[in-house]
């Protein structure tokens, strides 16, 4: 195969179609998005329970995008991009909007933001090596807490539950997202010694 037939179908594999947007797994990815943004302007809003339970339905997509994709045979590379950005956008903004309600420290969202950062450096070097870093476990476990515990956050300070019931909710969600971040991290650092075995 010469340079320029590798070439041509290097950019045939790559190239995203208009149809690959409205497959079921990826319509749910761009709901998640849209549904998180939602949940938050209408927090902001005055509309605290309607921001828990579109929060909530949101987010629980994450768990069934991925699932539909290998069920019904719609697994792509723009799929994996869609849930990735959904994940990292959707966790940023809500995390944002309880650290402005007085849930979580801002450092937790410092920490979210860097380790997205680093992340996305990691994997735009890869691209360019031609070198493919595969998701992991501990990345979803992580993202699985961390959504976890901002849905109990979120119920903790936005809806009407007495105060002996949030006075345990609210430590066990920032415990959860401490554990979040630190296994996000861990799965940073693999990726990383990834694309460094790779590499070599």
């Amino acid at each position: 195969m010469t340079p320029a037939t590798k070439s041509a179908q290097v950019q045939t594999q790559a190239t995203i179609r208009i149809a690959d947007f409205t497959t079921l797994p990826n319509l749910l990815s761009l709901a998640r998005i849209a549904g998180v943004a939602a949940a938050v302007l209408l927090y902001f809003e005055g509309h605290p329970r309607v921001t828990v339970i579109l929060g909530t339905a949101a987010c629980l997509t994450d768990h069934l995008d991925g699932y539909l994709a290998r069920r019904l045979g719609q697994e792509s590379v723009l799929g994996a991009m869609l849930d990735q950005a959904a994940d990292s956008f959707t966790t940023a903004i809500a995390m944002a909007m309880l650290v402005i309600a007085g849930g979580f420290p801002f450092v937790f969202l410092l920490i979210f933001l860097l380790r997205e950062f680093w992340v996305a450096t990691v994997r735009r070097y890869a691209a360019l090596e031609n070198v493919e870093i595969p998701s992991h476990i501990v990345g979803k476990l992580a993202t699985a807490f961390m959504y976890y515990a901002m849905m109990l956050m979120a119920i903790a300070l936005m809806l009407d539950i007495p105060e002996a019931i949030t006075a345990w909710m609210r430590p066990l969600a920032v415990f959860g997202m401490a554990a979040g971040l630190v296994l996000s991290c861990l799965s940073g650092v693999r990726y990383t010694l990834v694309l460094a075995g790779k590499a070599r």
